[in-house]
């Protein structure tokens, strides 16, 4: 499929469910969790990202972008959700192709949450961490409130997977709307788009 990866670039760089989840300082500190634990993977990085957050008065792009493409992207699986966001188009797709899919996704988080994590709100804001669900051996849900106190409480949920013994987000859904679901569909869109779009005459 030519051109497949292009598709990405008009993707809004603002994700509302990524910037919640970014706004967020972990309160529930009595709480303790394993290494092999999901919610240790979500709990360390929003310990990492308040830390970092309350130590910085002024935080440069730069420094943002390096902090979270270090700390936080990571621990995203863009293999997975690439391949649930391109769906039977897959196949269609070269190997180069999907490479590049994959980049421009990663990438597209990695701007997004950089952006979000500059606002970040740590002494307004708490967070309360629920017991994960297990799905089999491989895949979890880490849920979170978060409380604020100029907005509604937002319920966040951390679609998680197994990779060897650390867990990878694969989604996540304020209030029920999914981050990778949105990705699917907005891509979809694109590409109907695209093959709607007349033939170039030379």
């Amino acid at each position: 499929m030519q051109n497949t990866v292009r598709l990405l670039l008009n993707i809004p760089s603002i994700l509302l469910v990524l910037s919640l989840a970014l706004s967020s300082s972990v309160a529930n500190a009595e709480q303790t969790y394993t290494v092999k634990e999901p919610a240790y993977v979500i709990k360390t990085t929003l310990d990492k990202i308040t830390t970092f957050s309350t130590n910085s008065d002024k935080i440069d792009p730069v420094t943002l972008r390096k902090f979270v493409e270090k700390e936080v992207i990571p621990h995203f699986d863009f293999d997975n959700m690439s391949h649930w966001i391109t769906g039977r188009y897959a196949q269609n797709m070269s190997d180069e192709d999907k490479k590049k899919f994959q980049k421009n996704l990663r990438e597209t988080f990695l701007t997004s949450l950089s952006k979000h994590l500059g606002s970040f709100d740590a002494k307004n804001t708490r967070v309360r961490f629920f017991p994960a669900r297990y799905r089999g051996q491989i895949e979890a849900f880490v849920s979170t409130t978060v409380y604020r106190p100029d907005t509604p409480s937002v319920r966040l949920d951390f679609r998680m997977r197994r990779s060897g013994d650390d867990w990878k987000i694969i989604d996540v859904k304020a209030n029920g709307s999914s981050a990778v679901l949105y990705y699917r569909r907005l891509f979809m869109s694109q590409l109907r788009g695209y093959n709607r779009r007349p033939a170039r005459s030379y």
